[in-house]
């Protein structure tokens, strides 16, 4: 088994600590750091973004900062990275078929983690505009 020490969360990260995640689920739950996350409206639950959703889980609230196992019916205190440079490749979808190129309100996933202060970095980025 081969273990990917990269890096997801890279440089002026902010983590907010305490917000709850909740699998109302039968089936035992594991999420990954990097997971992209929204948080269900009526509940204030943190949840997998779910595109199609219509509770507020279709919007991302942060990024999962570490990895969580939960089981149905459970709740848990999590940590979520809701600013700062994040690898892009490392951003993941717990639902196939979700990319951050997924539209949800006119606007690509990607944009929506932009616009609340997460950039994406796609590289290794080189610290002179003259470096290649």
């Amino acid at each position: 088994m081969k273990t990917d020490v990269s890096k997801i969360f890279l440089r002026d990260n902010r983590y907010q600590k305490g917000y709850s995640l909740n699998n109302p689920t039968y089936n035992p739950m594991v999420l990954a750091a990097g997971t992209l996350m929204g948080r269900i409206s009526g509940t204030g639950y943190l949840a997998p973004i779910y595109a199609a959703g219509a509770d507020g889980t279709q919007f991302p609230v942060g990024i999962l900062a570490h990895d969580v196992s939960i089981d149905s019916g459970e709740t848990q205190e999590v940590t979520i990275v809701d600013g700062g440079d994040v690898a892009e490749n490392k951003v993941l979808f717990f639902y196939s078929g979700q990319t951050l190129e997924t539209v949800v309100s006119s606007r690509r996933l990607r944009d929506h983690l932009q616009a609340q202060g997460i950039k994406l970095v796609t590289s290794t980025e080189m610290t002179e505009y003259d470096n290649s």
